[in-house]
C-alpha cells in the first residue's frame, strides 16, 4: 500500500483512488521528468488546441456534437478554447468592435439619455471633467469589453434553449453549441476576417476606408448566419426551412444582443470601475 503525498490516504496502484494523484517516485524530481511533463503539455496542448480550431471552423457543430456525445479526448475542452481565443485577440485586436469609445453611448438613440446621466453622475462623484472621463473610460473598457465576452455564452444559451424547446435538450448540450458558436463569432469576425482585409488591402493596395464599417457588418452577419446554419443542422437534425428560420432569428437576436445589450453591459461595467 502506498501513502498518498496529496490526500495522505492509502492505495494501490500508480494512481491515487481517492484524489487521482499519480504515485509519487524519485523520478518526479529529475531533470529529465520535468522536461517530460513540459513535452507532455505542448503536444497535448497543440494537437487538441488545433484539432478543436480545425474543427469548428470546417465542420460546424461537429464539435458541439461530438462533446456532447462524450468524445472528449481530442478536443480542447470548448470554455477553454473561448477563453484561449479571447485571450489571442485580447493580445493583437485589430478590430475594435467589441469596444467601443465613451462617446458613442452618449449619441446612442436608444439609451443615449440614460448615458449622459450616468456619466455626469460619475464626472460628479469622482470630481473629473468630461475629457479625463472619456481617456479613462478608453483605457479601461479595452480590458473589460474582453472579459466581459463571457456574457455572449449566457445569451446564446437562452435563445438557444427558447429556440429549441421542443427537442429537450440538456442544458448543457445548449451551453456547449453557445460556447462554440461564440468562439467562432470572436475568432472569424474579430481575428480572421481582420487579417485577411489587412492582406488585401496590402496586396492590392487598398485604402482601409473604401471598406466601410456597414459592409463589413453586413458580410460579417452573412457568415455568422451561415455558420450558424450549418451548425444548427448537424445538431438539432431539423429540416433545412426550419434550421434556416431559426439560424436567421438567432442571429438577428445574437447581433441585437451584441449590439444594444453587450455594449450597454461594457458601458455601466466600465464607469463603475473609474
Amino acid at each position: 500500500m502506498e501513502l498518498c503525498k496529496n490526500c495522505s490516504k492509502q492505495f494501490e496502484g500508480n494512481f491515487c483512488s481517492f484524489c487521482g494523484q499519480k504515485k509519487y517516485t524519485d523520478k518526479d524530481k529529475s531533470l529529465a521528468h520535468i522536461f517530460e511533463e513540459a513535452l507532455h503539455f505542448l503536444t497535448h496542448f497543440e494537437g487538441s488546441f488545433f484539432t478543436s480550431i480545425k474543427t469548428i471552423l470546417f465542420y460546424p457543430g461537429k464539435l458541439a456534437v461530438e462533446y456532447c456525445a462524450g468524445i472528449r479526448k481530442k478536443y480542447y475542452k470548448p470554455i477553454s478554447l473561448f477563453f484561449m481565443v479571447v485571450i489571442i485577440y485580447l493580445l493583437n485586436p485589430m478590430y475594435s468592435g467589441l469596444n467601443q469609445e465613451c462617446r458613442y453611448f452618449k449619441d446612442n438613440n436608444v439609451y443615449g439619455s440614460m448615458a449622459k446621466a450616468a456619466i455626469l453622475k460619475k464626472m460628479a462623484n469622482a470630481s473629473i471633467t468630461e475629457n479625463d472621463l472619456m481617456v479613462e473610460y478608453g483605457q479601461k473598457s479595452k480590458s473589460l469589453s474582453k472579459v466581459l465576452l463571457f456574457v455572449f455564452i449566457l445569451s446564446s444559451t437562452v435563445f438557444l434553449s427558447l429556440l429549441y424547446y421542443k427537442q429537450h435538450k440538456w442544458l448543457f448540450d445548449h451551453v456547449i453549441l453557445a460556447t462554440e458558436i461564440n468562439t467562432i463569432f470572436i475568432l472569424l469576425i474579430f481575428i480572421l476576417f481582420p487579417l485577411l482585409m489587412l492582406l488585401i488591402g496590402t496586396i492590392f493596395r487598398i485604402d482601409e476606408d473604401v471598406i466601410s464599417d456597414e459592409f463589413f457588418a453586413l458580410i460579417s452577419f452573412i457568415a455568422f448566419f451561415t455558420y450558424n446554419s450549418i451548425a444548427f443542422k448537424t445538431m438539432f437534425k431539423e429540416s433545412k426551412i426550419k434550421t434556416i428560420l431559426k439560424s436567421l432569428a438567432f442571429t438577428i437576436l445574437h447581433t441585437l444582443f451584441f449590439i444594444f445589450v453587450y455594449r450597454f453591459i461594457v458601458f455601466k461595467v466600465t464607469l463603475w470601475f473609474i
